[in-house]
């Protein structure tokens, strides 16, 4: 792990292995630890870079309230000091996001896009159900949203099975700084508003993955995504809810693997 300074801005990230830049973005309420699998398969092959958003873990956390524009400017420097001019970008949920914006204001830096487990086009009792939880979140701090959301997250039998990766997910949300945690859910909460009337416009080689169980970022929404973006396709994967980096490690590694290894043997 590393953390580096910007003009008093700081950016806590973690980098393994070398070859072709492979940029990891975290879910809200989460950190760069949620990748540790991915950082160990995939660092085989790629130069693997996580790091924690604005608001979250050891990065900086800004007064509210939190504009996408931070979080794509934060990304930027972020590459920039690590001199990469050009890089796969993968985004967890909100750093699906994250993902989306940058492609949107950078499309020259992306090499790749893979879009995981985000949400897209709402429908009104979906937006009306996430704001209700920015409200539990403004009212009794961000300890009332965590059990509900382990809930979506992980399945039973995984729950059951590995109750350590489940409490170590746990134990990350309850160290949420609370002004920063709801300036970042209400961004989350509202932000697929603003990028889904421009994802047509993205042309980057395009991966959009969801569980087929996951409720929030559910598989009618990557396929809105799939519609509106030309060259994409999507992965619907069976019997997974929404934690695919963790509960779903090894598909996910292979799928983003080949993935970007499917375009490279495409540019050749």
């Amino acid at each position: 792990m590393e953390t580096v300074s910007f003009f008093q801005k700081r950016i806590r990230y973690e980098e393994r292995g070398t070859g072709e830049p492979l940029i990891l973005i975290h879910g809200v309420g989460l950190d760069y630890t949620m990748w540790q699998m991915q950082m160990e398969k995939l660092s085989d092959q790629f130069r693997v870079i996580a790091y924690d958003m604005i608001g979250h873990g050891g990065s900086e956390h800004p007064p509210a309230p939190y504009s996408l524009s931070q979080f794509v400017e934060q990304l930027a420097m972020l590459l920039d000091y690590l001199q990469i001019e050009k890089a796969h970008l993968v985004g967890f949920s909100m750093g699906g996001m994250v993902a989306q914006a940058f492609t949107l204001e950078y499309a020259h830096k992306v090499k790749t896009l893979t879009i995981m487990s985000a949400v897209a086009n709402r429908t009104a009792s979906q937006r009306e159900a996430v704001l209700e939880r920015v409200k539990e979140v403004k009212k009794n701090g961000p300890s009332a949203t965590i059990e509900p959301a382990i809930q979506r997250w992980f399945s039973e039998d995984f729950m059951m099975k590995h109750k350590e990766i489940v409490e170590n997910v746990r134990n990350r949300l309850k160290q949420n700084n609370p002004a920063s945690y709801l300036a970042s859910y209400t961004l989350f909460a509202t932000a697929d508003q603003l990028l889904f009337p421009k994802l047509h416009t993205i042309e980057v080689p395009t991966l959009i993955v969801t569980g087929e169980e996951d409720i929030g970022s559910n598989p009618k929404m990557a396929k809105q995504m799939g519609t509106e973006i030309a060259s994409s396709q999507v992965v619907i994967v069976p019997g997974m809810k929404h934690m695919l980096p963790i509960e779903g490690a090894e598909i996910v590694n292979e799928t983003i693997h080949s993935f970007i290894e499917k375009q490279s043997n495409v540019v050749r």
